[in-house]
């Protein structure tokens, strides 16, 4: 084989530029926000592709976390009216009403005073009888028999005496389901400039439901980001669902690129090899 074939003078010395070795490793970039549930909010999340190797996306997808109070709450003392002669008073019982019996107003009522928005549907005052916000949001999210009592209350079937502690405590607020999450995201490379829609994408339509129906998508063509290149993402809120958003971006990172400190290990072995 001539010398010029194998890229070797007859002393060892390389006498072409050999191509550098570059591979592959698979690799997710990947963007957290916390939903604060206000319509039109807007984020955005910056990271940047390192300077090793260049980036390309294949896919993205996501995921969500509702946010959890650990709310518990129970039954409030019922009321009962006493006539002492000609006058009639109102008098709070001094034990907590048994679970059967209890009517979901007074339920709703005592989920206001463990919110701190304590409201009375008797009330003469519009403003006492208005639903805060909180309780409203529990109210619309779901609230459960609290776990850690949930079978002593079912298998007491209404015959069984519960304590006070069990039914200050009878009820939890739940977390609201993942599929009520709604918001539109955007994806620039912020050093080229470049954007990747004509303007926000819907998550449904762009990215497919949380609860596991094609939470992700493949891009049409692989987008390929240069090192050092920042990637935003930018996305606003559209629902009242609060907690934490997961977005990654999936592909992978190609080692040995000219200009990279890759690619210069790779040419500094190929020198050695030629020495």
């Amino acid at each position: 084989m001539s010398a010029s074939a194998n890229g070797f003078n007859g002393f060892g010395e390389a006498t072409v530029a050999a191509p550098p070795l570059q591979r592959t490793i698979p690799f997710d970039y990947a963007f957290r926000y916390d939903l604060t549930g206000q319509r039109d909010f807007v984020q955005n999340s910056t990271v940047e592709v390192s300077i090793e190797a260049s980036f390309t996306a294949v896919s993205i997808g996501y995921g969500v976390v509702p946010k959890v109070s650990p709310i518990e709450f129970g039954l409030l003392p019922a009321l009962r009216a006493v006539v002492v002669g000609p006058v009639t008073t109102i008098e709070v019982s001094t034990r907590l009403p048994q679970f059967p019996t209890t009517p979901l107003g007074s339920i709703v009522m005592a989920l206001g005073q463990a919110l701190d928005e304590p409201f009375n549907f008797a009330a003469t005052s519009s403003a006492a009888r208005r639903i805060g916000p909180r309780t409203a949001v529990v109210l619309k999210d779901g609230f459960r028999l609290n776990p850690a009592f949930a079978e002593k209350i079912l298998l007491a079937g209404g015959l069984e005496v519960l304590s006070d502690e069990v039914l200050s405590r009878v009820f939890q607020a739940v977390a609201a389901p993942p599929d009520r999450v709604a918001f539109k995201y955007a994806i620039f490379d912020e050093g080229s400039g470049r954007e990747f829609q004509s303007e926000p994408i819907f998550n449904i339509a762009g990215l497919g439901s949380p609860e596991g129906r094609r939470p992700f998508r493949y891009f049409a063509r692989p987008i390929e980001f240069a090192p050092r290149s920042a990637i935003r993402m930018q996305i606003t809120e559209v629902s009242e669902f609060q907690g934490e958003l997961h977005i990654s971006l999936q592909g992978f990172k190609t080692l040995g690129l000219s200009g990279t400190p890759t690619g210069a290990r790779t040419a500094r072995r190929i020198r050695r090899v030629g020495r």
